[in-house]
């Protein structure tokens, strides 16, 4: 019988602009997820998604280096296990200029087909095969780039940047030089392909551009958090097949899981809802994505912690916050749910 469940939520808990703070501002009705983060103990984790993923699965962050993202999420997407290279995410990305800089825009609002990027990576690996550069691409929209070795660079996630114009945010290290004029011939080599000229022609945006992140070698191992998972994004899913541990598509409403988890003792569960609603800066949405939350999976456990059939629950929204709440809660009567905008955090500017 399931009785600790780990909920990771990505964009759970913003971050939002100051000026949504303001008290006249409306902000979406959520009292179980108010009540859930109210009575839970906080502690501290890793600032970002990723590396709280990684914390979960018992692989420490690496010291001055990359999370090893790309030779993780390729397990996920297909790859062989045994493989000792340095792997870099190559992602296709388009960027739109104008008079501030380069902004860029994420597969998600790209369409890219199969072949389109097939045809793209062609052109790449004959352009660069003399530099022994060579891309897979397992999917359309997660690129490969496979090196002997570090090549002494290091990058910014790919999430970090979306919206965003690049050019504070290029790859840095002791090789950024010849990486940010990779960068320049692979969007010239990109911007003028035929694929692109018939982008254009169907209105489009071109795939004029790719992201270099998340380099590093494979870790020989990891330990998964809980005896079921349940996720639908490729990092889990690759650091699943790493620990050799199944992975489920994620249940739709927290009745779904329990009855999915049978007799094992305890489960993690990646809602990816909120994962891009910050980051697009779309809050209307994220106010619908916590109404289905709250009703979907919130108000079960809420439920569940208070008649004992839940034990622990644990929050990773991936905020550099950790929130536990145990069965115990429902006797801390002093602690009075406050209103979630004051678990949220406030966007820097």
């Amino acid at each position: 019988m399931a009785t600790t469940l780990h909920l990771v939520v990505p964009g759970l808990l913003g971050p939002w602009p100051s000026d949504h703070f303001d008290p006249a501002f409306p902000w979406p009705a959520a009292p179980a997820l108010e009540w859930l983060l109210s009575r839970a103990v906080v502690g501290v984790a890793p600032a970002s998604i990723d590396a709280a993923l990684f914390q979960l699965f018992d692989l420490p962050e690496p010291a001055g280096a990359d999370l090893p993202v790309a030779a993780i999420t390729r397990l996920a997407d297909g790859a062989e296990m045994a493989d000792d290279g340095w792997w870099l995410r190559v992602d296709p990305v388009h960027l739109r200029p104008d008079l501030r800089g380069a902004y860029l825009v994420d597969a998600r609002a790209l369409a890219i087909e199969p072949a389109e990027a097939q045809a793209l990576v062609t052109a790449f690996n004959q352009t660069f095969a003399t530099d022994g550069l060579q891309i897979d691409a397992l999917r359309p929209d997660r690129w490969y780039l496979r090196l002997a070795a570090d090549p002494g660079l290091r990058t910014h996630a790919l999430e970090s940047v979306i919206g965003r114009d690049i050019k504070p945010l290029l790859p840095y290290g002791p090789a950024k030089r010849r990486w940010h004029a990779l960068l320049t011939e692979v969007q010239m080599l990109l911007h003028t392909h035929p694929i692109n000229r018939a982008r254009e022609n169907r209105n489009q945006p071109l795939l004029n551009g790719v992201w270099f992140w998340g380099g590093g070698v494979c870790p020989t191992s990891a330990r998964s958090p809980a005896t079921t998972l349940y996720a639908g994004d490729p990092l889990t899913r690759g650091l699943a097949r790493l620990a050799n541990a199944a992975v489920a598509p994620v249940p739709e409403r927290a009745s779904d899981w329990l009855e999915a988890a049978g007799e094992e003792s305890d489960g993690l569960v990646v809602l990816d809802a909120t994962r891009y609603d910050a980051i697009d800066g779309d809050f209307a949405t994220w106010a619908e994505h916590i109404a289905g939350l709250e009703c979907d999976w919130f108000t079960f456990c809420r439920r569940w912690l208070k008649t004992t059939r839940l034990t622990t629950l644990h929050l990773h929204p991936g905020s550099g916050r950790i929130y536990t709440v145990t069965n115990t809660a429902r006797w801390r009567f002093w602690q009075y749910p406050r209103p979630l905008r004051t678990h949220c955090q406030t966007a820097l500017t």
